[in-house]
This record gives structure tokens, sequence and C-alpha cells, in this order.
């Protein structure tokens, strides 16, 4: 399906936004290193800081099934020990030094970042291209994170809304990656030892399968720092073939029930486009104002009007593959189920089939459009979305996926409402109802 462009300006009130956009969202000047390695430099120097951003194309979609949560253990590990930094000395160099760092794994790709001043951020370049080439993996420490990860998980497992998401997206995908836990499950824990860790790093983690940004008070010297620490680092072997993209759940409305917690709790998953197919933008539009505030169609209906609700929330997931969008209902003590799900499954279709108001598309606009200003507020947020735009889409991804918000007519709406928005196509509602 083509997306509708078209030349107008952006609705009246948000040109001026619109145009801080251009001076927001500047592409980092890119090169590549003969090992393959994307480099991107973004420089503002309003700050004399500088926040570097490396992204591995190598998240729970490449794990073995048998093994999930592979890729998150191996997180954990990056900061147990390579060659010249030891165990914890990464998180204990960064603090004396007075920066931070963190990382996190999606379901496409594994992200660590930096940030210290710029008399000294060539740090993080030192920390990051060591484990990269020499991850020590001592037994001892191996043991040491899986104990921690153990704890997530029963984290997770206590926590009525991760333990229904997780029931609901594993229903949806089906035998998909994107169904799998992140953190993965106690047996496949049980299964991951050195060896595997140590393949997963030696397939993945590899200069041509990765893209470093560096964002803030830096010049044209930064490529040169880069390359000095990178650039004789190995290729690597090429990665496997990725098998075509899962066909989800179709058919009638799947329904899960459970028992957790104290209060109602309703999760309705629908499959999604990829974050890069014409269909994304208008549908996280349409999904904004279906769920997206206080003055969205569900929160009036459900909190406002009916009482039958304590909040609503809408989401889609922004993934490589086709994914999943979501509605969220957390329900008022005594309200019966059934019409909760009634009432909730009467405003989506309401979205698809009846009027959609410009005045409600123009203030879904100005939410999302606020979202993505907040979200490059910070010299550390513009270098994890230049990082992770270049590693997984293009670098005008998210510029093109505003422009297409704020240019998406109602007519386009109803279009992709009609493709997306029905849940007896495949749809997947999860209940949580308190313990009896």
């Amino acid at each position: 399906m083509e997306t509708k462009r078209s030349d107008a300006t952006p609705p009246h009130g948000l040109e001026s936004r619109y145009r801080l956009v251009a001076e927001l969202a500047a592409t980092p000047r890119r090169e590549h290193l003969v090992n393959g390695l994307t480099v991107g430099v973004l420089e503002n120097h309003r700050a004399p800081l500088v926040s570097t951003v490396l992204c591995y194309r190598a998240g729970t979609r490449e794990e073995p099934a048998r093994h999930a949560g592979l890729a998150h253990f191996l997180e954990h590990m990056m900061f147990r020990g390579s060659r010249r930094f030891g165990a914890g000395e990464v998180d204990r160099r960064t603090l004396a030094l007075g920066g931070s760092n963190n990382a996190y794994t999606t379901h496409d790709s594994t992200v660590y970042h930096f940030t210290f001043t710029s008399d000294r951020w060539v740090e993080a370049l030192d920390m990051e291209a060591d484990r990269m080439a020499g991850l020590l993996l001592e037994p001892e420490e191996i043991d040491t994170e899986r104990a921690v990860i153990l704890e997530e998980i029963g984290m997770c497992e206590d926590d009525p809304w991760e333990a229904l998401e997780l029931e609901v997206h594993a229903a949806l995908f089906d035998g998909h990656p994107y169904g799998r836990p992140i953190l993965g499950t106690r047996e496949s824990l049980a299964r991951i030892g050195g060896q595997e860790l140590a393949g997963f790093h030696r397939r993945r983690y590899r200069p041509d399968n990765a893209v470093l940004v560096v964002a803030g008070d830096v010049d044209g010297g930064a490529f040169e720092a880069v390359a000095d620490r990178f650039g004789l680092l190995p290729a690597g072997a090429a990665p496997a073939a990725r098998g075509p993209t899962h066909a989800r759940r179709t058919g009638e409305l799947h329904r899960i029930v459970r028992r957790r917690g104290d209060l109602a709790r309703l999760l309705l998953a629908l499959p999604a486009p990829a974050a890069g197919a014409a269909d994304f933008a208008p549908l996280r539009l349409l999904l904004t104002i279906l769920g997206g505030g206080r003055a969205s169609r569900l929160h009036r209906a459900l909190v406002d009007e009916r009482e039958l609700c304590l909040s609503v929330s809408t989401e889609i997931a922004e993934t490589v593959e086709p994914g999943l969008a979501e509605i969220a209902l957390e329900v008022v003590t005594g309200a019966e189920a059934q019409e909760v799900e009634a009432r909730a499954l009467e405003e989506v279709h309401g979205v698809v089939e009846g009027a959609i108001q410009e005045e409600e598309v123009v203030r879904a606009q100005q939410m999302l459009l606020a979202d993505w200003v907040f979200g490059f507020e910070k010299i550390h947020q513009q270098a994890l979305n230049a990082a992770v735009s270049l590693a997984l889409f293009d670098p005008d991804y998210l510029q093109r996926h505003l422009q297409e918000i704020l240019e998406c007519s109602v007519e386009r709406l109803r279009e992709v409402g009609r493709a997306y928005l029905v849940p007896e196509k495949g749809g997947v509602i999860g209940w949580s109802l308190p313990e009896t």
C-alpha cells in the first residue's frame, strides 16, 4: 500500500513546530570503516557533553528458540570483563570520570551508550572497542549474571501487567521471536553457558553488524578517534540469512483469561505493520486518536462517561518486521468485564467505521509532535535516535515518520483502520482478573 502524500503545509497551528523538526533532527555525517562499521557524527556544541551509542543488530529475533534470552544475557556480560577492563570496571571507570552508561536489549537490537564531558569522551570508545574484540565470559561471572536475570524474570512474573503482556504476545505471534520474552525463561537460561554466549558474540558483535554514533561537543576528528580504535577489528563471518517474515495469527479473536493481582486489566493486541512500512505512521496517529490522552475516545467513553476504567493507553511496537498494536485498560473495581470489553470494542469499531473529526486528528498530531520534539531534547536522546535509525531503518526514518503523521488525511486514517483495527481478524484479548 503506497503512502498518500500531499504538498500541503502542516495543519494550522503546527507550522512553527514543524519547522523546529529540521533544526532538531539533523542527520549525522556518516563514514564506513573498511571492516564495515558505520560511524555517524552529530555535532552539537550547546553543552560540553558527548554521547556515544553503539547499536548492534543483535536482538531476540536473532536467537535460537531453545536459547531464548541469549541477547539480553550477553548484554549483561558486556559489563562483566574484557581484556583491558575487568569485571565491573566499565561501571567503575565511568563513575570515576563523572560519566554515565547503560544498555538495553530489544527484539531487534542491543544498544550500549555512554555520556561524558567532551574532554574525556574517547574513554567510551576504548571500553566499547575492547569488549567488542576481547570479551572474557568467565564462568563465575556468567553464573552471577544468570542469577541476576532470574531475579528479573521473577519480578516480571509477579507483575500483573508484565505477565499478561508476555502471554498475549506469545499468543499473537505464535512461534515468532517477537512473541518470546526478551529475558528468556528459567529453562532457556539454564541452557545458556559460555559457549552459547561466545558464539552469539562472535556472530553478531562485529563491526559490520553495528552502528556507532558520536554526538555532542565534537568535530570531524571524532571519525579519526573511532577509526584508531575500531578500524583494525575484523569484520567477522557473514551473519546467517534470516527466514521469511512470520505470518501472525489470523481468523477469529483469540481470548486469554488469567488470575493475578487485585485489579482487572484488559490488553487487546492486534497485528501491526513494521515500523518502516507505509501504514505505520498513520496507524500510530489513529491509535493516538483512540487512546492517547484524556481527550481520546477510549478515555472519554470508558473513564469519564461510563466510569468503567481507571486508565487507558495505546501503543504500537516499532519493529523491523511486522509487529503489534496494543490497547490497555485498567478496570474500575466492580465493573463487569463483559461490559468493559464490549464498550472497548465498540470504540475500536467506531473509529474505523464512523466519522473522524478534523479537530481530533489535529489534537493527536499535536501530541505526537510534542513527543517527537521531547525525544530530541537532549543530545543523548539525539544520539540514540540516530543510531537506531541508521542500524534498523534509514537515516531519514524519524523525520519521514513525523512528516507522514502531520500530512495524514482522514481518508488515509480510515483506510489504515480498516486494514488493522479489526480485532475479529486475528487479534488477541487478554484478561487479568483479580484473584478469587
